[in-house]
């Protein structure tokens, strides 16, 4: 007897990015342009210039 167990989750659009500082932060070190208007954003995208010194536009 072979017993299986199956695990089914969906995820809604919140879910993808709970963390807006981290999201920002990494585009930033991919270089690509600031894409949110949330204020943790921008925090994330700055902090991440802030670091290395360069900017990524």
């Amino acid at each position: 007897m072979i017993l299986t167990a199956t695990a089914s989750t969906t995820i809604n659009n919140s879910q993808l990015i709970d963390n807006d500082f981290a999201a920002g932060y990494f585009d930033a070190s991919i270089g690509l342009p600031a894409r949110y208007i949330n204020p943790e954003y921008y925090q994330g995208y700055l902090a991440y210039t802030a670091e290395t010194g360069n900017t990524p536009f």
